[in-house]
């Protein structure tokens, strides 16, 4: 990892220090489909932010975000989808 790099990690964990004390210990749910599940960038993003979360004392409850996949399995297998 470059320096300059490093130096901007750096400034984003100072400026986030303040958050991580306000809410250790606190539960946050994190809503979790989409491109987020297919792209592997993405999904790798979302693995570290998660951990960080842990590693600060927050304590991540991960939810299955639904979306185009659904839609797509339901519309494949000639399933209705309701909304109310």
């Amino acid at each position: 990892m470059s320096l300059p790099v490093r130096i901007e990690k750096a400034r984003v964990l100072i400026e986030a220090l303040p958050y991580m004390r306000r809410f250790e210990g606190k539960t946050f749910v994190i809503k979790y489909g989409g491109h987020a599940m297919v792209d592997e960038a993405l999904k790798a993003s979302f693995a570290q932010d998660v951990i960080l979360l842990r590693q600060v004392g927050i304590h991540p409850v991960i939810v299955h975000g639904g979306g185009a996949a659904d839609w797509a399995d339901h519309e494949k297998n000639g399933a209705g989808i309701t909304i109310r």
